[in-house]
Parts: structure tokens; sequence; C-alpha cells
């Protein structure tokens, strides 16, 4: 079974469970749109699996040259240290925000 598949039934599979869990009562309304998204991530994720071998070899240039491949050793870490940049940074307001306030007093925006 290939890949793309595996992620459709999935993705199925967790629209199930979040049904079923929702009529039981286990899960009110208000948390069922996390489950949601995460849910059609997975089944967009099987059909973007499925199509991108025929977008790939349809990719090229204006002269019909197929394209160049991109560096993605590079994007990678770039994505890497800036998530880990955000992170971070969100982590040390959260830190350094006094109890009892929330982030709009503390900077002010009230």
């Amino acid at each position: 079974m290939k890949l793309s598949q595996q992620m459709t039934i999935l993705g199925l599979v967790a629209l199930l469970y979040y049904a079923v869990l929702l009529t039981a009562g286990v899960l009110s309304t208000d948390v069922m749109p996390q489950f949601l998204v995460s849910a059609f991530i997975f089944l967009s994720s099987g059909r973007l699996l499925k199509n991108a071998p025929r977008n790939r070899s349809q990719k090229l240039d204006k002269d019909g040259n197929p394209r160049k491949e991109p560096n993605w050793k590079l994007r990678t870490q770039i994505l890497n240290w800036s998530m880990t940049f955000l992170i971070i940074g969100v982590l040390a307001l959260w830190v350094i925000k006094p109890i009892g306030m929330s982030f709009m007093e503390m900077f002010h925006l009230k």
C-alpha cells in the first residue's frame, strides 16, 4: 500500500474516531476544530503525496530545461533555526511575564 493511501486512510480513521468521541460526549465542540484540522492535514497530505511525482516531472524553466534542485539542506537549517528562535523567544516571554498579568497588560496594549 502506498504512503499516500495510508495517509488518506489515517485521516479518515481520525475523522471517524473524533466523530465517535464527539457523539459519546467525551469531547466538547470547543476542542473539535483542532482535531478536525489534524484530520484534514492527514487527508490533504495523502493527496499531496499522490500528486507530487506528477507535478515534479512537469517543472521546466522558460527554455524548456529541467529546473535546478533547490538547496534543501540550507533551507532545512534555516527553518530549524528560525523555529528554534521563535519557540525560545515565546518561552522567554512566558517566563518573564509576571504572575497574574496578561500579555496585553505586560506590553501596555490595553
